[in-house]
Protein backbone atom coordinates (compact mmCIF):
# COMPACT_ATOMS: atom_id res chain seq x y z
CA UNK A 1 0.00 0.00 0.00
CA UNK A 2 2.88 2.49 -0.15
CA UNK A 3 2.61 4.64 -2.85
CA UNK A 4 5.74 6.46 -4.22
CA UNK A 5 4.97 10.02 -4.78
CA UNK A 6 6.56 11.65 -7.56
CA UNK A 7 9.00 15.21 -6.78
CA UNK A 8 6.74 17.95 -8.19
CA UNK A 9 7.90 18.75 -12.34
CA UNK A 10 10.22 21.97 -10.86
CA UNK A 11 11.46 22.42 -14.72
CA UNK A 12 8.78 23.79 -15.19
CA UNK A 13 9.01 26.12 -12.17
CA UNK A 14 12.15 26.83 -12.87
CA UNK A 15 11.83 28.08 -16.46
CA UNK A 16 8.80 30.29 -15.05
CA UNK A 17 10.63 32.27 -12.65
CA UNK A 18 13.37 32.81 -14.57
CA UNK A 19 13.68 36.19 -16.18
CA UNK A 20 14.47 37.02 -20.00
CA UNK A 21 17.08 39.03 -21.13
CA UNK A 22 14.21 42.15 -21.76
CA UNK A 23 13.50 41.72 -18.43
CA UNK A 24 16.89 41.69 -16.80
CA UNK A 25 17.54 45.18 -18.81
CA UNK A 26 14.26 46.42 -17.94
CA UNK A 27 14.99 46.03 -14.01
CA UNK A 28 18.47 46.75 -14.10
CA UNK A 29 17.53 49.83 -15.97
CA UNK A 30 15.44 51.72 -12.80
CA UNK A 31 18.33 49.91 -10.62
CA UNK A 32 21.22 52.37 -12.53
CA UNK A 33 18.91 55.41 -12.43
CA UNK A 34 18.23 54.84 -8.78
CA UNK A 35 22.30 54.64 -8.54
CA UNK A 36 22.39 57.41 -10.13
CA UNK A 37 20.16 59.61 -8.74
CA UNK A 38 21.86 58.76 -5.33
CA UNK A 39 25.24 59.25 -6.65
CA UNK A 40 23.91 62.87 -7.51
CA UNK A 41 22.78 63.77 -4.59
CA UNK A 42 25.70 62.31 -2.55
CA UNK A 43 28.53 63.89 -4.58
CA UNK A 44 26.38 67.13 -4.23
CA UNK A 45 25.49 68.28 -6.87
CA UNK A 46 22.15 69.15 -5.99
CA UNK A 47 20.31 72.41 -6.54
CA UNK A 48 21.06 73.66 -2.90
CA UNK A 49 25.04 73.39 -3.60
CA UNK A 50 26.88 76.35 -4.89
CA UNK A 51 26.31 75.04 -8.40
CA UNK A 52 22.91 77.04 -9.21
CA UNK A 53 19.72 75.55 -11.56
CA UNK A 54 21.62 75.54 -14.46
CA UNK A 55 25.74 73.63 -13.65
CA UNK A 56 22.73 71.52 -11.08
CA UNK A 57 20.75 70.74 -14.34
CA UNK A 58 23.87 69.96 -16.64
CA UNK A 59 25.04 67.88 -13.91
CA UNK A 60 22.38 65.84 -13.56
CA UNK A 61 21.77 65.30 -17.22
CA UNK A 62 25.69 64.11 -18.05
CA UNK A 63 25.91 61.97 -14.89
CA UNK A 64 22.48 60.53 -16.11
CA UNK A 65 24.10 60.25 -19.73
CA UNK A 66 27.09 58.61 -18.18
CA UNK A 67 25.33 55.94 -16.04
CA UNK A 68 22.86 55.20 -19.22
CA UNK A 69 25.99 54.42 -21.19
CA UNK A 70 27.63 52.30 -18.31
CA UNK A 71 24.80 50.07 -18.07
CA UNK A 72 24.54 49.70 -21.77
CA UNK A 73 28.55 48.29 -21.61
CA UNK A 74 27.64 46.63 -18.65
CA UNK A 75 24.87 44.74 -20.64
CA UNK A 76 26.91 43.98 -23.69
CA UNK A 77 30.19 43.39 -22.03
CA UNK A 78 29.58 41.64 -18.71
CA UNK A 79 26.66 40.19 -19.51
CA UNK A 80 26.87 39.15 -22.96
CA UNK A 81 23.70 40.28 -24.16
CA UNK A 82 23.47 41.25 -27.44
CA UNK A 83 20.51 42.50 -29.95
CA UNK A 84 19.32 39.61 -31.29
CA UNK A 85 19.13 38.36 -27.03
CA UNK A 86 16.07 40.92 -26.87
CA UNK A 87 14.24 40.53 -30.09
CA UNK A 88 14.94 43.54 -31.84
CA UNK A 89 17.26 45.81 -33.36
CA UNK A 90 18.92 48.51 -31.32
CA UNK A 91 16.93 46.43 -28.09
CA UNK A 92 19.88 46.94 -26.03
CA UNK A 93 19.70 50.22 -25.82
CA UNK A 94 16.16 51.59 -25.85
CA UNK A 95 14.80 49.28 -23.72
CA UNK A 96 13.83 50.84 -20.19
CA UNK A 97 14.94 53.95 -21.52
CA UNK A 98 11.72 55.75 -20.65
CA UNK A 99 11.74 54.08 -17.23
CA UNK A 100 15.19 55.14 -16.49
CA UNK A 101 14.85 58.70 -17.19
CA UNK A 102 11.35 58.94 -15.09
CA UNK A 103 12.95 57.35 -12.27
CA UNK A 104 15.87 59.60 -12.47
CA UNK A 105 13.98 62.23 -12.14
CA UNK A 106 11.81 60.97 -9.33
CA UNK A 107 15.19 59.74 -7.71
CA UNK A 108 16.66 62.96 -7.74
CA UNK A 109 13.95 64.90 -6.27
CA UNK A 110 13.03 62.43 -3.93
CA UNK A 111 16.06 61.95 -2.05
CA UNK A 112 17.12 66.03 -3.03
CA UNK A 113 13.91 66.43 -0.99
CA UNK A 114 14.77 63.79 2.21
CA UNK A 115 18.15 65.32 2.70
CA UNK A 116 17.44 68.94 2.06
CA UNK A 117 14.01 69.31 3.66
CA UNK A 118 13.11 72.20 6.43
CA UNK A 119 10.85 71.91 8.90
Amino acid sequence: MSESVSPPDTSREEKSSRLTPSSVVYWSRLGFAVLAAAVYNIIGFSFHGNWGVELGTLSALGLGIAFYAGSFYFFRFVLGYEDADLKGPRKLVTTGMGTYIIWLLFGIILINTILFARA
